[in-house]
């Protein structure tokens, strides 16, 4: 598990730098990043330098990149953060709060002054392994230039642009453990708002 740790924050403190090779044994996959766009991976960590072993990275799912559906959402209190602490960190006064009947569950704010206008989301997802979660993490950036690395953050994060229902947003997705968590905000830029949420909440994962 050390290994993996460090092996994870390695890579994603270089996902902006174009990292290209990795260890033999550290488990983790290779992303090269081709004028700023995070391509598919290369290099698989664990082979013998010349040729890469079959692996689970490929074919591990990515994060969901968009709210779930068909997922009764119920009122609640969030178990991974309260509506308070979620409006410091995200910059809106936050109202209604909802729980997504997931699993693991997720959560859902909304605006003080309008009760359908969604201001943020955090959803959850749980791998085989926390290299699977992590891979899969950082899989999730492919295709975004814009994508920024936050190795602090879990066992490494990343963040980047993507629509929350139809509007410019940003989210964070950090690995921890076996767990993706993806933290949507409807702040348009810069990402330090779903950053700031994605290190506060991380410490509720394992």
């Amino acid at each position: 598990m050390r290994v993996v740790a460090l092996g994870a924050l390695a890579l994603a403190g270089c996902l902006l730098a174009g990292c290209t090779s990795g260890r033999p044994g550290d488990g983790i996959a290779t992303i090269s990043l081709s004028g700023g766009t995070a391509s598919s991976p290369s290099g698989l960590a664990g082979g013998d330098g010349e040729t890469a072993p079959p692996s689970t990275v490929v074919s591990t799912p990515l994060p969901s990149l968009t709210p779930p559906h068909g997922v009764r959402e119920v009122a609640g209190s969030c178990p991974y953060i309260s509506a308070q602490a979620f409006a410091d960190a995200e910059g809106d006064r936050v109202g209604r709060v909802t729980v997504l009947q997931s699993q693991p569950v997720g959560c859902r704010f909304y605006f003080q002054y309008n009760s359908s206008q969604l201001v943020g989301e955090i959803t959850v997802e749980v791998f085989g392994t926390p290299t699977e979660a992590y891979n899969a993490m950082v899989l999730s950036a492919r295709g975004h230039p814009e994508v920024q690395s936050y190795p602090d953050v879990g066992d490494g994060a990343v963040a980047f642009q993507t629509p929350l229902r139809g509007n410019p947003a940003w989210q964070c997705v950090f690995a921890k453990g076996r767990s993706v968590v993806t933290v949507r905000t409807q702040q348009p830029y810069p990402a330090l708002n779903a950053v700031n949420l994605a290190r506060e909440i991380a410490p509720k994962f394992k």
